[in-house]
Parts: C-alpha cells; sequence; structure tokens
C-alpha cells in the first residue's frame, strides 16, 4: 500500500499532538498534517491531495457533518471518518446518510483507528488485514507505548511459526526457531514479509526469567540485527 495522505481535525490541540505522537511509528504508512478548524481543513484538502480526513464531529462553532457534507461534495474520492463523544442517533443517522466511511466512538486508542484505517484502504487493493500493512517492528512498538497486552503470531515464507507474549507492554515470552525471548524476537525481525496474527493472550507458560519492557526487548533485537548484518 503505497503512503497515504491523511488530515486529521480537531480542536483539541493538545489531543492532536499527543495523537501525532503516537502515530509516528506509521510515518512511512500515512502522511499526517493537523488543523484545528474547518476553514484551515478546506483550504489543505484545495490545494493538496488528501486520501482520507479523520475529524471530530464537535468542532468550535462547527461540525464535523458539516465538513463531511463539503468534502463529499467537492472530493468526493476522499474518505471521511468521524469521532465523537456524544454520538447520538441522529448524528449516526446523518453521517451514514451523507457518505461517512466510518464512525468511532471517543475516546479512543491508536490501533483503534489505525485498524479503521487500513480497513478503508484495504478495500482499494483487496488487502483485508491491517497487520499486513505496518513491519513487525512498528507493531510492536505500538503495542509496547500503549502498555498492552496480547499474543502475536508470526509465520514466515517457510511455514514456520513463532509467538510472542506480551502483557502490560512488557515481553513475557518469544519462541522462534528454537531461540526464547529476546533471541527469538530478533530471529522473527529478520523474517522478510511474514504474516502476522494477534489472538487473545493466555496464562502462557512457566517463564525462568522475569518480563522485560518490550522497548527495551526491541532495542536488544535490533542491536543484534546490526551485528548480524
Amino acid at each position: 500500500m503505497s503512503r497515504k495522505n491523511i488530515l486529521i481535525v480537531d480542536r483539541d490541540k493538545e489531543f492532536l499532538l499527543e495523537l501525532r505522537e503516537s502515530l509516528i511509528p506509521f510515518k512511512n504508512v500515512y502522511q499526517l498534517a493537523f488543523v484545528s478548524t474547518l476553514t484551515k481543513a478546506r483550504e489543505i484538502l484545495q490545494k493538496f491531495t488528501v486520501h482520507m480526513v479523520i475529524a471530530n464531529v464537535q468542532l468550535s462553532g462547527e461540525s464535523g457533518v458539516e465538513l463531511l457534507l463539503w468534502v463529499r461534495r467537492w472530493h468526493a474520492e476522499t474518505y471521511v471518518v468521524l469521532y465523537s463523544n456524544e454520538l447520538t442517533e441522529e448524528i449516526k443517522r446523518a453521517a451514514y446518510h451523507s457518505g461517512v466511511s466510518a464512525i468511532i466512538p471517543y475516546p479512543f486508542k491508536p490501533e483503534e483507528l489505525l485498524k479503521v484505517l487500513a480497513g478503508i484502504f484495504a478495500k482499494e487493493s483487496g488487502n483485508s488485514s491491517f497487520l499486513d500493512t505496518i513491519p513487525l517492528v512498528d507493531l510492536l512498538q505500538l503495542i509496547g507505548m500503549g502498555n498492552h497486552s496480547t499474543d502475536i503470531i508470526v509465520i514466515n515464507e517457510k511455514k514456520e511459526r513463532g509467538i510472542i507474549r506480551i502483557r502490560s507492554g512488557n515481553l513475557l515470552e518469544a519462541e522462534a526457531a528454537g531461540q526464547q525471548g529476546v533471541d527469538a524476537v530478533t530471529e522473527m525481525l529478520s523474517w522478510e514479509s511474514p504474516t502476522v496474527k494477534t489472538a487473545q493472550g493466555g496464562h502462557g507458560l512457566h517463564l525462568t526469567t522475569p518480563p522485560v519492557p518490550l522497548h527495551d526487548a526491541l532495542i536488544q533485537a535490533a542491536t543484534r540485527l546490526d551485528e548480524k548484518s
């Protein structure tokens, strides 16, 4: 998937800064621009190619639904995603009737937004998997930043499988190609274009070492990859 230009519109500048920081690992996938008013949003849309607009329904004296109507009229090829902490049935009906691509309840986690984005853009290429659109290392960074818990199953071209168990942003255990821990993570990061799946975390195996912050484990794995190259 080629990099997509995304315009995010919200009156809360602090929220925009936080969102920008959380999406930095995906700068090779999404080119982001941020504005706080409909006027600025229209200026950007008139001057540049924008593949998607993401907007808060509640803007200062304005409405994200108004922006949706304007975009659908003048830039019909641009997707629009709306979010709000006050999603009434009336707002939903108006948005879907006007051609919104998705509506997200606010607050939302960055990975929830990323799944919506990837799902919409995947329809263009026939690719239906969000996880196929980003490198494994970027996915791990996102999970670590959010202190999330999940199991990640990684399968390479030879159908070899690996697993990474993460709890509250910590590497609980990892296993691949007969290796354990950071060595296993290093091995999986070296695989080219692997298939990646997430699963609900179980209890895991008996651990012989304490959990390691995922960020630290990734730094160690990246160092070992550099040593191999």
